[in-house]
């Protein structure tokens, strides 16, 4: 008797895969970077901008063989620590590469920022509209840092860029990012042009950014453009009335040093609504109009908050809408019902053929649903809030203290402050620490190190390497400071030198803008010295570190004759 014909029931293996892959329909979502995130608590900038410049991907754009999704990205977040750290030479490099992007982006025929999207999960990070204008910002902070107004002026006007304002809801609301999917959504469901709503259903608006004019105002005012500041100026103070009296000040000109303070972490990038296909900001910390003290000498002022970050990151205007992202979540749910359907036919009348169309349509349906997932990648370096202060510094060693009112632990002091020279003003932008308590170095005021900018009061005129506290770097003035006070009477600069090489010390690592590593107080090779009146300056220098420990035998020699020495009175 000949053998029965099997039956074409599809096989187990293939129901079950189906039914697995409809199961796998979540993609994966970014995760926000935890050296970042941290240095926000402990001001540790140094640690957190060597750590990323290590994890920064070695290829180059345009050339590189996979492209870097995040080259954008990976800059932003390198260059605003290492500014907050006090080092705007280092940061140029890749704050003029961020501009490079975002310049070259486009700009709409309405004005309005260009938004391209090939796929979320390979979309080359360029941020929300509201991190661009931020990060315009920062490029022109690194100017102003160094004293180049009028590229300030160059990369602050960027940063207004039109709008796209979709406008109230019937009860007069303003229309939240859910509100305006669910509009596009509903128009592609009626096929009333539903692939293009968030392309045409908007009015160009002119932007609302308060600091992108109040900056824009101050760098034409530093360069005698006054008629230009005031138009700036005029335009802050209708975005944003409480900053009126700070232009007021500003518009008075009695000013020589402007201090940007960034304080507070910003929000985080979510993912909400179908399949996860609609970004959502959530605020890390409240919004708030705390102002600003600052005391000079025995006078105290008030600045206003002059951007609110979280404001930003909810407001519709200043968030891509992608049309896309919606279109791939609505056709990956209409592909995967089918597949469902399909599937349970397969079972049904033994059709492996339907079985294996429905992992077919499974499959598209996943690609397609994976896809439309919201890109919650962002730029975790942003702050919830800024203030601009301008100040009037009259002596050297000048100490400025300030904090926001009703919170304690943001207590900041500025020290080795100089008078810039006549007619010039001096930027100085300072990343406040919010943690529960004020780190002791941040409200010190006592420089403890001599550094390129100053010296100590008290101490022993030594190199930090040879058991003292200057950690300058070794030139004919500075071996005639330590002559001066009786120490290192026989040594050469060259010998100098030679002893830093032998602790393996870069002496150069700053110079044409080379990006510093770990300073030598922190455990580092560099010696090179953030800028007075940032975290890393105080964090540094207003503050008892460690001894040094020698790693080569010349120099542990050399210290233990000093000590011995200095034991029983005596100084080579």
């Amino acid at each position: 008797m000949p053998d029965p014909v099997p039956s074409r029931r599809p096989s187990r293996g293939v129901i079950c895969l189906v039914a697995a892959m409809l199961l796998a329909t979540t993609g994966c979502l970014a995760t926000p970077n935890a050296v970042v995130t941290q240095s926000f608590a402990t001001g540790q900038f140094g640690r957190a901008r060597v750590a990323l410049l290590k994890s920064l991907p070695e290829q180059s754009k345009g050339t590189a063989k996979k492209p870097d999704r995040d080259y954008v990205l990976h800059r932003m977040r390198l260059a605003v620590l290492t500014l907050a750290d006090g080092y705007p030479d280092a940061a140029q490099r890749y704050l003029e590469e961020v501009y490079e992007i975002l310049r070259t982006q486009g700009i709409n025929k309405d004005k309005t920022v260009a938004s391209v999207v090939l796929n979320e999960d390979l979309k080359t990070w360029k941020g929300e509209p509201f991190e661009q204008a931020l990060a315009f910002q920062y490029i022109a902070i690194q100017f102003a840092m160094q004293g180049s107004w009028d590229n300030a002026r160059a990369a602050a006007s960027n940063s207004l860029f039109y709008l796209r304002d979709f406008g109230a809801g019937k009860d007069g609301s303003r229309l939240d990012t859910q509100q305006i999917v669910d509009r596009a959504a509903q128009a592609h469901k009626q096929k009333k042009g539903g692939d293009d709503f968030l392309e045409t259903a908007y009015t160009p608006a002119e932007s609302n950014f308060t600091l992108g004019y109040l900056m824009t105002g101050i760098a034409n005012q530093q360069l005698g453009r006054y008629e230009e500041a005031d138009e700036q100026f005029a335009k802050a103070v209708t975005t944003r009335p409480a900053v009126a009296p700070l232009v007021e000040r500003l518009k008075a000109g009695q000013y020589n040093t402007l201090l940007v303070v960034d304080y507070g972490r910003g929000p985080q990038k979510i993912a909400t609504g179908p399949d996860n296909a609609i970004a959502k900001f959530r605020p890390h910390m409240p919004s708030g109009e705390q102002q600003l003290a600052v005391q000079v000498g025995q006078q105290v002022e008030r600045f206003p908050v002059v951007c609110d970050v979280n404001d930003m990151a909810q407001d519709h205007m200043w968030n891509n809408l992608e049309d896309m992202r919606i279109a791939k979540s609505h056709i990956g749910s209409t592909l995967l019902a089918a597949a469902v359907v399909t599937a349970q036919y397969a079972n049904a009348n033994n059709s492996e053929g339907a079985a294996y169309a429905a992992l077919g349509m499974a499959i598209a349906g996943m690609i397609a649903k994976a896809g439309a997932h919201a890109d919650t990648r962002y730029c975790e370096a942003m702050p919830q809030r800024l203030y601009i202060a301008p100040v009037l510094v009259s002596g050297p060693g000048q100490v400025v203290e300030l904090g926001v009112d009703g919170q304690p632990a943001t207590r900041f002091a500025i020290s080795g402050l100089d008078p810039p020279k006549q007619g010039a003003v001096a930027l100085k932008y300072i990343r406040l620490v919010s943690s529960p308590e004020a780190p002791p170095w941040a409200a010190s005021g006592q420089v403890f190190y001599s550094n390129a900018y100053a010296q100590a009061a008290e101490g022993t005129t030594l190199p930090y390497i040879l058991g003292g506290n200057c950690v300058r770097k070794p030139s004919y003035e500075v071996l005639e400071d330590y002559q001066r006070a009786g120490f290192l009477t026989e040594m050469s600069l060259g010998e100098l030198e030679d002893l830093y090489r032998y602790e393996e010390i870069e002496l150069d690592d700053d110079d044409a803008g080379r990006f510093p590593g770990l300073h030598v107080l922190e455990g580092g090779r560099s010696l090179a010295s953030p800028q007075p009146g940032t975290a890393g300056y105080a964090r540094l220098f207003c503050q008892q570190h460690p001894p040094y420990h020698p790693k080569s035998a010349e120099v542990r020699e050399l210290v233990s004759q000093l000590q011995a020495s200095l034991a029983v009175g005596q100084q080579p």
